[in-house]
Formats: structure tokens, C-alpha cells, sequence
């Protein structure tokens, strides 16, 4: 993988910082199809694109959010891995199925520096808190990056995603709380036990007394198989927090078809 110096870093993020602040001043254009305007303070999505997106609904696991997309006039129920007692955190939703335009942001995010997106996508977001709900949160905090991995990405895109979140419901955000201490190779082609391998002992809380006794809201950008958040989630009950809830755009469903390349894949 080539090295990129400090001065490339450094380059690279004041273009993606000049692209985003181009996109603030000139007319908005719906982050889906691109080709409608849209007036100030509607959101970042016209309505026929909100309309297709295949966002995550009911019935759901209570806990973990998995949909069961199989059965869908059933009520509410819990998934074979809840049951089991699978996951440190309180409760974990996302907004979307990850697929179709949703999926081409987040990589064009992730992987592209295309930081613009950063606002569209948080609008998916907040929908599903304010749909879905977790009760009262304290505070906002994104799932990290290791070091190495933020200088070369340029960011954290969970973290550019949890300060616009927060920004829009009011709560305060933190991101010197936790840290990824370990480096870990990407979870793409992993499956669930390597991925538990691969991120235990990943992370630590390095201010235990910000968390002691507080509601936290959990951000990433895509669910896969729940090992990343549930890993953050144990570290933070361990540290004094009283309620972890996770929150992601999107949810990957293993096998199912959407509408774009065909069975969901987590994409790192």
C-alpha cells in the first residue's frame, strides 16, 4: 500500500474541504438523483428519492434491529443471537437497507473523501432516531478509526457523522473518549468469528468519567454483523455507562438482494 506523506494528507483534505464548502454555496441538488433542486432547510433528499430508498422497518429484532424481511406481517421478536445473549449493547438501529444510491454515498464517502455526503446522510439518521427512538441519550460518540487509518482516509466518517447528528438534535459529541488502540485489518471478508477475533481488545476508553453514568448514542456508518459496535458497547459498559444504544445509515443483510449488485456486502 503506498505511504502517503503528510503534505499529500494535508492536500488531499483541503480539497475535499474546498469541494464541501463549493456544495454549501452553490443550489442544493437531492444527494440521491442528483438532478432535483431543493429549497433551503428541506433536507437533503427530494421526496420520490426518500420514497425508494429500502429503509429499515418493522417487524425487527427489539434489540439488535435485524428486520425480518422474510416475514413480514409478524410482531416484533427477538433473533437467535439476542436470544443468546449476543450483544453488550442496549439496542442498535440504522436507517437503511445497504444498498442502491445509500451504499454509493457511503462509499464515495468512505473511500472517495466526498465529505458533502456527510449532511444527506446524516438526515437518514437522525429519521431513524426520531422513527425508532432510544429513550434519552446524553451523549454522542463515533465508532473510531485506528490512527493509521484516519491519516489515510484523511477522517473518520463516523465521527464527521456523529458532530452532524448531534449538531441537529442538540446533545453534545465527543471524540476523544474512545480510541481504536489496536490496529485491525479490515472486516470485509471476515465472518462473524473472525471478526469478534479480529476487534476484542480492539478499543479503549480513555476518559472512563465522561461516560460514567450516562446514556450513550453509538454512531457508525454500516451495520454488518454487530462485532464492532457490540466490542465498543462492552468496553463502555465496563467504563461506568449505563445505556449504550448504536445507531448506523445502513444495515447489511447477508444474502438479501437489493436492488443494485445483488446480495449486501459490508464493504470495510
Amino acid at each position: 500500500m503506498e505511504r502517503k506523506t503528510p503534505g499529500r494528507i494535508a492536500n488531499e483534505t483541503l480539497e475535499r474541504i474546498t469541494a464541501s464548502l463549493l456544495d454549501l454555496v452553490l443550489p442544493m441538488r437531492c444527494a440521491g438523483c442528483r438532478t432535483s433542486w431543493l429549497l433551503s432547510g428541506a433536507g437533503h433528499w427530494c421526496g420520490m428519492c426518500l420514497e425508494s430508498l429500502p429503509l429499515v422497518g418493522h417487524p425487527l429484532c427489539p434489540i439488535c434491529g435485524r428486520p425480518f424481511l422474510k416475514s413480514p406481517s409478524s410482531s416484533d421478536h427477538h433473533c437467535g443471537e439476542c436470544l443468546a445473549g449476543g450483544f453488550p449493547f442496549h439496542t442498535a438501529r440504522s436507517a437503511v437497507l445497504h444498498s442502491g444510491v445509500v451504499r454509493e454515498r457511503i462509499h464515495e464517502l468512505k473511500f472517495g473523501g466526498r465529505v458533502q455526503w456527510v449532511p444527506a446522510l446524516s438526515d437518514l439518521l437522525a429519521m431513524a432516531f426520531e422513527k425508532e427512538g432510544t429513550g434519552a441519550v446524553d451523549l454522542v460518540l463515533p465508532v473510531p478509526l485506528h490512527v493509521r487509518r484516519v491519516r489515510q482516509r484523511g477522517f473518520n466518517q463516523s465521527g464527521l457523522l456523529s458532530k452532524c447528528l448531534a449538531t441537529r438534535l442538540g446533545l453534545s459529541v465527543r471524540f476523544d473518549v474512545i480510541a481504536r488502540k489496536n490496529w485491525t485489518e479490515p472486516q470485509t471478508r471476515l465472518d462473524r468469528e473472525q471478526r469478534l477475533k479480529n476487534v476484542r481488545g480492539a478499543f479503549r476508553v480513555e476518559k472512563p468519567s465522561v461516560v460514567r453514568g450516562l446514556r450513550v448514542l453509538l454512531i457508525d456508518d454500516v451495520y454488518t454483523t454487530g462485532t464492532t459496535l457490540g466490542e465498543c458497547a462492552r468496553v463502555l459498559r465496563r467504563a461506568g455507562a449505563t445505556a449504550v444504544h448504536a445507531l448506523t445509515v445502513s444495515r447489511a443483510i447477508p444474502g438479501w438482494r437489493g436492488d443494485d449488485d445483488g446480495a449486501v456486502n459490508p464493504d470495510g
